[in-house]
């Protein structure tokens, strides 16, 4: 095609209507100084028009330089043109806006010519040069976009919040009816841990549904906001499980297995208890599931409000989960601990913490208990005087345990058989004692002590002795280990006064006991009490089958000696003077640990031991068996004083009141183990201290506490290690 091919563009004759005119063309209108020409350079292209090179000429003729016309898209930049030097393209020599509205002209690539809306390109301008000219209605629509964009925003941030105030009010009601549910199922109020249950399950829904759609979701990908509601959506979902799942297991059986229901004319309910197993278990492991999914939740970069609502959240479901833990292990052992496949027979060993040793004292009274089918009976207590010792030890736990304290016979004599403080060593060492004696099968060993017998009269009520005597709680610990030496002394150990001590104290634990397992005592409160005497380590339990201790150990109802590699400093004290004095005894233990360095780390472990007896005591209380009256003051105390140091620990020196002092060393149960005997003395202080040379571990120390009338006073310093 050739300009002459290319249309005539239109023009408008004043004097008449509209229609096509061509205009006029010479020679002279092509010199003419107002029409724009093109110069092409030696080295680019000519402007095209519709993909063809027009020359200065063609361009006129095609229109471009009728008289007084300027071509559009005309472009000078050879080199006296006044953009200065040459970039290989084309550029406007003015505003092509401009130039069209001053002529009044409709270039080829306008509304109308092949390249408008309807043109191939479609694009709503004109292109000369490879150059897209917008069409000015194009402008105009950016600030409605904008706008809308921003009314969408808007609208989605209002959403946001209101999701946001919804989630956060679900959440805070969620959080009280979760504790209280907790609490009415526990105390037994069904009706009520029901009722707030449905409130539970109501609020996590809500906030489950609140905090869903795509607003939150896209939300949740925004930085800062984005892990603030992933983590709402999160505990809301993990709530929600729970009250769907465990929380209603746990609800279903509450009614059932509370204490106040199992708990009739003194039986537990066996059958109930493997009834109802499964529906509890299953809640515990629900409940376990959600509280390391809660566990798991991050908890840097949280608001506050969201940070609040997750600290709450793993609190509560974290005391949930133990609460129902503990629940499930005594669910898996106790019934058949409570003879449900059969009577069970435990030898009860009352400690003495007058006399103290290593598992909490001398065995002054004993009884025998069965539990058949969950009917628990006191058949038999008797006093130390029925226990027959034996020529040869009946129990042997190797060389180690021989090495440490063989020199006192332990499995030999009654007295001796809890010379070490890892209680199912004495368990067995009793439990063969009394069946080679009697030939009664024991099916495991329950240590408790006065202390124990206390918290069970807390429990009971006060209790009434045959003479008419009440003894509550309170002064039953005293009534044993001191009172009756003071009612019942006499120069002679062979006395009938003895005998008569030894009938009082069996009585006391007798009433104790057979009151507590009566049908007038709240089960309750009594199951609240045992758990104090656990905690304190005045009740143990040993028997022989492994998965019964598994379960009983992580109640820490065992007594066993820690094994691990856990910064550890142990503190056990036995009597060998045969006095009564430990109840007058004072113990502070303080362990504190250095900075790690080189994989190792200083240590030390002082012990302070005050004896407060005070003078006029009973001969019978503070006379030793291993010197004669007048040699030594008295009141003074003889004890075998042993520690046990952390699993690799390096012993560096041991000192009394400042002095070095001899002692021997020894190992059990992975821990280094020094022994000495001191004489606490009433008015003379007495500070054992030991330096240790320490493996570097982050893990947190362990002191226990050897269970006496007096609870040891710890304190423990670790710096930061690892």
């Amino acid at each position: 095609m050739d300009a002459r091919e290319f249309p005539d563009p239109p023009t408008e004759d004043p004097n008449g209507p509209r229609r096509w005119v061509k205009p006029q063309v010479s020679l002279a209108g092509a010199a003419d100084p107002s029409t724009t020409t093109v110069i092409r350079r030696p080295s680019s292209r000519r402007h095209t028009v519709r993909g063809r090179a027009v020359t200065g000429q063609e361009a006129t003729a095609a229109g471009f330089g009728a008289a007084g016309a300027t071509a559009p898209d005309a472009v000078a930049d050879g080199p006296d043109s006044p953009f200065g030097e040459s970039d290989g393209g084309w550029k406007p020599s003015g505003s092509r806006r401009a130039a069209a509205a001053a002529d009044g002209a409709t270039a080829p690539g306008g509304p109308d010519g092949p390249e408008g809306p309807d043109g191939p390109d479609g694009l709503g301008g004109r292109r000369i040069g490879g150059a897209r000219r917008r069409r000015p209605g194009s402008r105009r629509r950016w600030p409605l976009v904008v706008g809308g964009v921003a009314v969408l925003l808007i609208a989605c941030g209002a959403v946001l919040a209101y999701q946001v105030m919804k989630v956060k009010s679900d959440l805070a009601s969620t959080s009280n009816d979760l504790t209280a549910v907790q609490d009415a199922a526990t105390s037994g109020d069904i009706p009520t841990a029901k009722a707030r249950l449905s409130r539970v399950i109501d609020s996590a829904h809500a906030a489950r549904s609140h905090s869903a759609g795509p607003v939150w979701w896209a939300a949740s990908y925004i930085p800062f906001a984005g892990p603030n509601l992933r983590t709402s959506r999160q505990l809301v979902l993990s709530l929600a499980d729970l009250a769907d799942g465990p929380l209603t297991d746990m609800v279903s059986v509450s009614d059932t297995i509370s204490p106040d229901s199992l708990i009739k004319d003194s039986t537990i309910d066996v059958p109930t208890l493997v009834k109802d197993r499964p529906t509890l278990l299953r809640a515990a492991a629900g409940v376990a599931t959600v509280d390391k999914r809660m566990q798991s939740l991050p908890s840097a970069h949280l608001v506050g409000p969201v940070a609040t609502a997750r600290t709450q959240a793993v609190t509560k479901i974290a005391k949930l989960d133990k609460l129902l833990s503990g629940m499930a292990d005594a669910l898996t052992v106790g019934p058949e601990m409570l003879g449900a496949n059969g009577t069970r027979t435990y030898f009860l060993a009352f400690q003495n913490n007058a006399e103290i040793k290593s598992t909490g004292g001398l065995i002054g009274v004993y009884g025998i208990l069965t539990a058949d089918h969950g009917k628990i009976t006191l058949v038999h207590t008797g006093s130390n005087d029925e226990l027959k010792n034996f020529k040869k030890p009946v129990v042997d736990f190797g060389p180690e345990y021989n090495a440490n304290y063989g020199s006192l016979f332990p499995g030999s004599l009654w007295s001796n058989g809890n010379s070490s403080p890892n209680f199912p060593y004495a368990g067995q060492t009793w439990a063969t004692m009394y069946e080679r004696q009697t030939g009664t099968h024991i099916d495991g060993v329950i240590g408790v002590d006065p202390e124990m017998l206390a918290d069970l009269v807390r429990a009971t009520g006060p209790i009434t002795l045959s003479d008419g005597t009440k003894v509550d709680g309170d002064s039953v610990a005293k009534l044993v280990e001191v009172d009756a030496y003071a009612d019942f002394h006499d120069s002679t150990t062979n006395s009938d006064e003895r005998t008569a001590r030894k009938d009082f104290l069996k009585e006391v634990a007798d009433t104790a006991f057979h009151t507590a397992l009566s049908s007038d005592v709240k089960p309750k409160p009594l199951v609240t009490e045992l758990n104090t005497a656990a905690k304190g380590g005045h009740l143990q339990i040993w028997t022989p089958i492994a998965s019964e201790m598994t379960i009983l150990r992580k109640g820490g109802l065992t007594g066993e000696m820690y094994q691990g590699t856990a910064p550890y400093a142990s503190v056990v004290l036995n009597n060998v003077s045969g006095a009564k004095l430990e109840y007058y005894l004072q113990r502070n233990v303080s362990y504190t640990l250095g900075p790690c360095s080189a994989g190792r780390r200083p240590g030390q472990i002082q012990i302070g031991l005050t004896n407060l007896a005070p003078p006029g005591l009973p001969r019978f209380v503070w006379q030793r068996i291993d010197a004669p009256p007048g040699s030594y003051p008295q009141g003074q105390d003889v004890l075998q004083l042993s520690v046990y140091l952390t699993n690799g620990a390096k012993l560096v020196n041991v000192m009394v009141n400042g002095k070095a002092v001899d002692f021997t060393r020894g190992t059990e149960l992975g821990h280094p183990r020094i022994m000495m005997w001191v004489f606490p003395t009433p008015g003379q202080p007495l500070t054992v201290t030991v330096n240790t040379d320490e493996p570097a571990t982050s893990a947190k120390p362990i002191v226990p506490a050897q269970p006496m009338a007096r609870p040891q006073q710890t304190e423990i310093k670790a710096a930061a290690c690892g």
